[in-house]
């Protein structure tokens, strides 16, 4: 929260608008990650759109959208446009969260490097912190599911937790994009199915696996309340 991007422009009608989206961010451990979303509206100040990695309100994103002239600020004739975007709301949806993201423009807050790991508030806003340890967690790969069909299952680091979407670090478990998984709580009785979204590399050099719950949502009682968000 060190920095502070441009003020928030004056609210702008959204137009529903169905176009391809490249996303690129940065997790808070470095990891850089990328993928194609879907805007599902959109408006001289800003976009909605869908995105499968868990981002944060703060976060920024860099996006590269064909939006039509009208809704530019600039490169009005290039064929993509590309707009850093701040996150000012990520809420869940069917398959992945709804994502409310403030164009910011051709350059990153001030003071931040290419693609920022750390969240940013804007003027007048204030941080608010509300501590929970984060939830323990162990996926469990079925047999049918296995490599030779042997079950494995490893405890992962949960690195962020949302309703429906989890980013956690694994060390062991045979994964690729697709993956069915068993997500359990340990010691406790939440169980639900889950599929493997993406998976990346950290700085660290361990894998970070994004999943996307199929069954039941992440009960209230055990998402994290560690992350920064603006009040209100």
């Amino acid at each position: 929260m060190q920095g502070q991007p441009v003020t928030e422009r004056r609210r702008q009608r959204r137009v529903p608008l169905r176009l391809p989206v490249r996303v690129q961010g940065r997790d808070a451990d470095g990891t850089v990650w990328e993928e194609m979303s879907t805007c599902e509206d959109a408006s001289i100040s800003g976009v909605a759109l869908l995105v499968a990695h868990p981002v944060r309100p703060g976060q920024v994103l860099l996006l590269a959208v064909p939006l039509p002239q009208r809704f530019r600020q600039y490169d009005v004739n290039d064929s993509s446009y590309r707009t850093y975007a701040l996150v000012r709301h990520a809420r869940p949806a069917a398959t992945a969260q709804r994502v409310g993201a403030l164009f910011l423009g051709r350059h990153p807050p001030r003071g931040a490097e290419l693609l920022p790991a750390e969240l940013f508030l804007l003027p007048g806003e204030r941080a608010e912190r509300r501590a929970r340890p984060a939830p323990r967690l162990r996926l469990r790969l079925e047999a049918e599911h296995a490599p030779g069909g042997v079950a494995q299952e490893e405890d992962v680091t949960v690195e962020h937790l949302g309703p429906r979407v989890a980013l956690v670090r694994t060390t062991r478990l045979p994964m690729a994009r697709g993956t069915l998984l068993v997500v359990e709580e340990k010691g406790g009785e939440y169980r639900t199915r889950a599929e493997v979204c993406s998976i990346s590399i950290g700085a660290d050099g361990q894998p970070r696996v994004s999943l996307r719950f199929l069954d039941e949502p992440v009960p209230d009682r055990l998402l994290p309340r560690d992350d920064t968000a603006p009040e209100g």
